[in-house]
């Protein structure tokens, strides 16, 4: 009997101590299984903020200077800018001016923005291309806001490329025209965006101040240009960039005396119906940047170098109403401060007005900048911003 129980404590000490072990590695492999979840959940943009550095503020940023770079000789050919600009893209556009023949000029405008009071998280493209595959940008404006779509391509086409499939980001629209990349991961997506372009140079139909909707026509326009629709598509996106003011004009439609004063009131009042259609109709998870309006250089020509002041528009005949843009912006940015709205943000990119030297037709287009230039910084900036709104 006794050699019974024996046996029998023996058995119950094994199988306590089996269990233990059981158990002790069942939690050891959940708790490996949890923390390899939270590792596949931390999202790819995310990273500690630099100890005992003061980050970036989208203002704080536009304060520091332009350096030039030193491409080297070995960089003076189309392949070697590519290189050197880290651009992955081998198409023509307007504004990729190293595409031209002149090495002597095109060569010497390299040149990238240092803030003097702040650190500004450095760019990895792929890790954006991969963050916006999953959280998609649209960005919405006129031809400058399409030079941006245009940078981001060259900056992230080493992942991203053209969506040549109809996804629906047109609305139905069949006389409209929309630009769209996509991650090469989801190529294979029938409706997969992962950044999106719409031109819409006024962002509201002139007529009556309207958001403009798919197949009712674009409405009045002053000049050349095209005032797409684009607040159906905005439920498709996590981000989104606006901006509007260069192809804003004195005109009768805003009063019979076709000055700058009722200009600038017509301006208000398209804008506060942007805004008010976005503050209706955005989600919670949702961003808007309303980016500022650069103005142009007249004569351009004469700036071989980044000015250390802004050379201002003065309001004189060849500067197209530029000197309202900085109130068109003071229109964006009180509306954005007077809300307190989180999902709103004014994006200055007023740097840019130091780059007389970087326009892309000098004294033909003394607006527009050139590929690689200015233009390039902003979309940093907005790696800058997206980073932040991540790792916060």
């Amino acid at each position: 009997m006794s050699e019974l129980r024996k046996f029998i404590v023996v058995g119950l000490s094994a199988t306590c101590l089996l269990s233990l072990w059981i158990l002790s590695n069942t939690t050891s492999l959940v708790s490996q299984l949890q923390t390899q979840q939270a590792q596949d959940n931390v999202d790819i943009l995310y990273q500690p903020f630099p100890e005992g550095r003061n980050i970036c503020t989208i203002d704080g940023l536009n304060k520091g200077r332009w350096v030039h770079q030193d491409i080297g000789l070995e960089s003076h050919s189309i392949d070697g800018i590519n290189s050197f600009a880290g651009y992955h893209c081998n198409w023509d556009f307007p504004h990729r001016c190293y595409r031209r023949t002149e090495p002597h000029t095109e060569f010497n405008r390299n040149y990238n923005w240092q803030p003097s009071e702040c650190t500004l998280l450095p760019f990895e493209p792929r890790k954006l291309s991969k963050h916006l595959s999953q959280n998609p940008l649209l960005l919405v404006g006129d031809s400058i806001t399409q030079l941006m779509y245009e940078s981001m391509w060259c900056l992230t086409g080493q992942d991203l490329t053209a969506q040549g499939k109809d996804t629906g980001l047109s609305g139905g629209d069949k006389e409209m025209w929309v630009s769209q990349l996509v991650h090469r991961d989801l190529a294979n997506e029938e409706d997969a965006v992962t950044v999106g372009f719409i031109r819409s140079d006024y962002l509201v139909k002139l007529d009556d101040f309207s958001l403009v909707k798919p197949n009712e026509g674009q409405g009045y326009q002053i000049g050349v240009g095209s005032n797409f629709p684009w607040v159906h598509a905005i439920s498709r996106f996590k981000y989104i960039m606006i901006n509007t003011g260069p192809h804003w004009h004195p005109d009768l439609k805003w009063g019979p005396n076709k000055d700058r004063k009722e200009l600038l009131k017509a301006y208000k009042k398209g804008m506060t119906q942007v805004m008010n259609y976005l503050k209706k109709n955005l989600r919670a998870d949702q961003k808007v940047w309303v980016r500022s309006s650069p103005y142009g250089h007249a004569k351009c020509s004469q700036y071989t170098a980044p000015s250390t002041i802004p050379v201002k528009p003065t309001g004189k005949k060849g500067e197209y109403e530029w000197d309202m843009l900085e109130k068109f912006d003071i229109v964006w940015k009180n509306m954005i401060d007077k809300e307190k709205d989180e999902r709103f943000m004014f994006f200055n990119v007023s740097m840019a007005n130091l780059r007389g030297d970087a326009h892309s037709q000098p004294d033909h287009d003394c607006l527009h900048t050139c590929l690689p230039g200015p233009v390039d910084d902003w979309n940093k900036f907005l790696f800058h911003e997206i980073s932040k709104l991540v790792i916060q």
